[in-house]
């Protein structure tokens, strides 16, 4: 049994800790079909893997020119990482997504 009470900030929590925002987040999420993620899980892939293979050019002597390659550098490292993050993400969701859906049925 859910009963609501307010936090003051709109937003309810529910007995078992979680709040009406979040929930309907999920929701919505979910209810997303599941080939949607998976092309979604595919489509991030290829765009992040093509910022992460990039070749940056070595830096000359400016101090403009080394900031700019440490910001490159810095994108360069968040794509690499969430090239793998983000289709994994993607993949749970469209688990998650399928086996509602197989539920609905």
């Amino acid at each position: 049994m859910e009963i609501p009470f307010c936090t003051g900030g709109g937003s309810y929590i529910t007995m078992d800790g979680k709040s009406s925002t979040a929930k309907g987040f999920g929701n919505f999420f979910l209810a997303v079909p599941w080939p949607w993620h998976l092309a979604l899980a595919v489509a991030g892939y290829l765009i992040l893997h093509g910022l992460a293979v990039r070749e940056i050019p070595l830096p000359g002597q400016s101090p403009e020119e080394t900031a700019l390659y440490a910001h490159r550098l810095v994108w360069k490292t968040a794509a690499s990482l969430f090239q793998f993050i983000l289709p994994g993400a993607f993949g749970l969701a469209a688990i998650f997504s399928f086996r509602r859906a197989g539920k609905r049925r």
